[in-house]
C-alpha cells in the first residue's frame, strides 16, 4: 500500500470517494467517515461485509506523499469538506501573526499500490535526466581517447625517436642533441631526492588511503550493498574504511620514503606524520564546526559521547594500523633506480613559456574538471539542496575516467617539464595532479553565490565551507597521488630504456 494519510478506512466505498480529498479533521475514525458520506444502502451490505473482511489483511507501506495545506479555522471547531489538492477551490490560508493561535492537524489516506516491497526504492534510484549522465560519460570517453592519442604519440614516436638519437650520440660522440631532446641530459639528476621528501611521502600516503576509500565505497554502492533504505550507511562505511585502510597510508608513505632516501631510517617519524596529517586536519575542521553548532544549540551537533568515540577510534585503531603498515613496508626491498645520481646537481635553465610551472599547473586541472563537472553538479545539488542522488554507478564510471585523464595529463606535463631540463618533477607532478581540486573550489564558491544565495548567517556558511573544505582536501590528496605515481612510473620507464655507455 501507499500511505497518504493516517485514518483507518474500513469502508471501501468511503475510500474510493475520499481518495482525492484532504479532509482536515483531527482524529478521524471509520464511523465518522461513514457518516460523512451517508448511511449504508441495503444493497451495499454485502460489499461492506467484504470490506470488513478485507480490513483484517496486513499491508506493507511502500511509499508516502506529504501535501501541506494552510487553512484558516477557529480553534476547537472542525472543518469538513476542505479539499487541498484542487487548485480552483483552495481554502483560505491561515494568517500567521504575533499572538495568533495556530491549529496543527493532519489526515492520512491509504491507497493501494502495485509497487512491490522489494522495489519500494526504485522511484529514487531511477532519477530523471539519465541522458545527461550518459552524455557526460560519452564526453569523458572522448576526452580520454584524445589524450590517450597524444600520450601514445609521445611514448611511441617522440620518446622512441629520442632514444634512437641518444644511442647515435653515444656511438658517434659528435652529434649535439641538446635542443631536440633535453630530457636525456637529466640522466644523473632525474631521481635526485626532492626537498622535503618526508612531506611528499606523507602526502602521497594520505592520498593512497583517500583514493582507496573512495573507490571501495563507490564500488560497494554501485553493487547495491549500500542501500538507500539505511540512512547514513554511505557515511558510516566511508569512516570505517578510512580507519581500516590506515595501514595502506603508512605502508605507502614509508615505501616511498625509502625509495627517495635509499634507506628506511626515520620511518617512525613518517608514520607519525601520516597518522596525524589528514585525520588531524579533518578532526580540526569537524571540532570547530561542532563547537559552533553546540554553542548555538543546534540539533545537528554531534553528542560528546559520539565525538570522543571517534577520537578513541582514531588513536586506538587508526594510528596502530598506520604503524603496522609502515613496519610491513620496511620489510620490502628498496626499488633500484635505473641510473645513478650525480654528486653535483645540474643547473636548471630558465623554463620556456610552455613549460612554466604555473601554466602547467592551471592547464593540468581543466580536462579532469570538465570530465567530472556534470556529475559534480548533481552531487552538489543533492548534498546541499535536498535532492536524492543514488546513481553511484555513474559516479564510479566518471571517477575512473577522471583518474585515467589525470594519468594521461600528468605524463604529458612531466614530459614537457623534463624536456625543459627541469628535474624538479616530484612535487610539481603532485601539485599538477591535484590541480583539479582548485577548479572544484572555484565551482564551490560559484555554487555558494548562485544556488545557495539565500544562505544567510554565520553558522550555515561555516557548515558549507567546512564540509566543502574536507571534500576538496580529500580530492586534492587523491588526485595529487594519481599524478605523482603516474609521473614516477613514466620517468622510471623512459630512463630505464636509456642505454648508458
Amino acid at each position: 500500500m501507499r500511505a497518504r494519510s493516517a485514518a483507518v478506512l474500513e469502508n471501501m466505498d468511503a475510500r474510493k470517494l475520499l481518495s482525492g480529498r484532504q479532509l482536515l479533521q483531527s482524529g478521524v475514525v471509520s464511523e465518522q467517515l461513514i457518516k460523512s458520506i451517508g448511511s449504508r444502502a441495503p444493497l451495499e451490505e454485502q460489499k461492506a461485509a467484504d470490506a470488513d473482511q478485507t480490513a483484517n489483511t496486513m499491508y506493507m507501506i511502500v511509499g508516502f506523499e506529504v501535501a501541506p495545506c494552510s487553512v484558516k479555522r477557529t480553534p476547537g471547531k472542525p472543518i469538513e469538506g476542505v479539499m487541498c489538492d484542487v487548485p480552483d477551490n483552495m481554502p483560505t490560508p491561515q494568517e500567521v501573526k504575533e499572538g495568533e493561535k495556530i491549529m496543527y492537524t493532519y489526515d492520512v489516506f491509504w491507497q493501494l499500490s502495485d509497487i512491490k516491497w522489494a522495489s519500494r526504492w526504485d522511484s529514487y534510484l531511477r532519477m530523471p535526466g539519465g541522458k545527461v549522465h550518459w552524455f557526460s560519460i560519452l564526453n569523458s570517453m572522448l576526452i580520454v581517447l584524445v589524450m590517450a592519442t597524444l600520450v601514445a604519440m609521445i611514448l611511441i614516436r617522440t620518446v622512441r625517436r629520442d632514444l634512437a638519437k641518444y644511442e647515435q650520440l653515444v656511438v658517434d660522440g659528435s652529434v649535439d642533441m641538446k635542443d631536440e631532446a633535453g630530457w636525456k641530459l637529466l640522466t644523473g639528476d632525474a631521481f635526485r631526492s626532492p626537498m622535503n621528501s618526508k612531506g611528499l611521502a606523507v602526502h602521497v600516503g594520505s592520498g593512497v588511503q583517500t583514493l582507496s576509500v573512495a573507490l571501495v565505497t563507490l564500488l560497494l554502492a554501485t553493487l547495491g550493498f549500500l542501500s538507500p533504505a539505511s540512512r547514513g550507511a554511505l557515511l558510516t562505511t566511508t569512516i570505517i574504511l578510512f580507519v581500516l585502510l590506515s595501514f595502506v597510508a603508512g605502508g605507502s608513505a614509508v615505501a616511498l620514503w625509502g625509495i627517495m632516501e635509499r634507506t628506511y631510517e626515520g620511518w617512525v617519524g613518517v608514520v607519525l606524520q601520516v597518522s596525524f596529517f589528514l585525520p588531524g586536519i579533518v578532526m580540526l575542521i569537524f571540532t570547530i564546526l561542532n563547537i559552533a553548532l553546540k554553542h548555538t544549540g543546534s540539533l545537528g551537533a554531534v553528542p560528546a559521547g559520539i565525538y570522543f568515540t571517534i577520537v578513541a577510534i582514531w588513536f586506538l585503531v587508526s594510528v596502530p594500523l598506520t604503524f603496522v603498515g609502515g613496519y610491513m613496508a620496511t620489510r620490502l626491498p628498496i626499488l633500484d633506480y635505473p641510473c645513478k645520481t650525480n654528486q653535483i646537481p645540474r643547473q636548471i635553465p630558465p623554463a620556456p613559456i610552455v613549460a612554466h610551472p604555473m601554466l602547467l599547473f592551471f592547464s593540468a586541472g581543466i580536462l579532469p574538471f570538465g570530465t567530472m563537472f556534470i556529475e559534480l553538479y548533481f552531487a552538489m545539488t543533492s548534498l546541499w539542496l535536498g535532492y536524492f542522488y543514488y546513481l553511484f554507478g555513474f559516479v564510479f564510471l566518471i571517477g575512473l575516467l577522471t583518474i585515467i585523464i589525470n594519468i594521461e595529463i600528468s605524463v604529458l606535463c612531466t614530459y614537457v617539464q623534463l624536456c625543459a631540463e627541469d628535474y624538479l618533477w616530484w612535487w610539481q607532478s603532485y601539485y599538477r595532479g591535484g590541480s583539479v581540486a582548485f577548479y572544484v573550489a572555484l565551482y564551490a564558491t560559484y555554487f555558494l553565490g548562485s544556488a545557495l544565495h539565500n544562505l544567510n548567517g554565520f553558522l550555515p556558511m561555516l557548515t558549507y565551507l567546512s564540509y566543502m573544505s574536507i571534500l576538496i582536501l580529500g580530492l586534492f590528496t587523491a588526485m595529487g597521488t594519481v599524478g605523482f605515481v603516474s609521473s614516477f612510473v613514466f620517468v622510471y620507464k623512459i630512463f630505464a630504456a636509456v642505454k648508458q655507455d
